[in-house]
């Protein structure tokens, strides 16, 4: 896929080429690839297909010859002064009512939102809590600091035991730290709003 690209990169560039044109491929002992439209030792020939050109469609060149002024065409006088058009006028414009209605459905809408990230939030720390109170955690945690000379099978053991109850606790503080983020970000947003 790579080598047509590069190949078919290199017809279109060459303005000049002809459909005729052949393309040769040579992969030197490092690895690099060249191509030319020059014979070289060791080159493969490039089985291309032709480049497919469309006309310029003739909406096209009435467009650019009504650009290009005419050289027996006299040229337009220049105004004194120039005009502004104010930005404004061209602006579609919304009554007070219909902004209002959408400012109080976009709050409505934003504080629903944050009340069920709150709510997850709360959910999650009580899970993260209830976690960290996990029997399993801690009888890993108290197994392993009364061991009197583990070996290493027992210390991998417990360090497995403990990586295995902590995980949960690791996946639960980042769920914490997300629905943090978004409560904040809804707060921001409700804070931007007008009152």
């Amino acid at each position: 896929m790579k080598t047509v690209w590069i190949a078919a990169c290199l017809a279109t560039f060459c303005a000049g080429a002809s459909a005729e044109t052949t393309i040769y491929k040579l992969v030197d002992d490092s690895g690099r690839v060249t191509y030319s439209n020059k014979p070289m030792k060791g080159a493969m020939v490039m089985e291309l297909e032709p480049i497919t050109t469309l006309p310029t469609p003739p909406a096209v060149l009435a467009a650019k010859a009504s650009l290009v002024p005419e050289a027996t065409a006299k040229p337009e006088p220049k105004p004194a002064v120039a005009t502004l058009t104010p930005v404004r006028a061209s602006l579609a414009s919304i009554d007070v009512q219909t902004q209002k209605r959408r400012d109080d459905a976009r709050r409505r809408i934003l504080e629903d939102e944050l009340a069920k990230e709150t709510q997850s939030l709360e959910d999650s720390r009580d899970a993260l809590a209830k976690e960290q109170r996990n029997p399993a955690l801690l009888e890993a945690v108290r197994t392993a600091q009364n061991a009197v000379d583990p070996t290493p099978a027992q210390q991998q053991q417990f360090r497995d035991n403990i990586d295995k109850a902590s995980g949960r606790i690791r996946g639960l503080q980042s769920t914490v730290a997300e629905h943090e983020k978004n409560v904040e970000a809804l707060q921001k947003e409700l804070g931007a709003l007008k009152p």
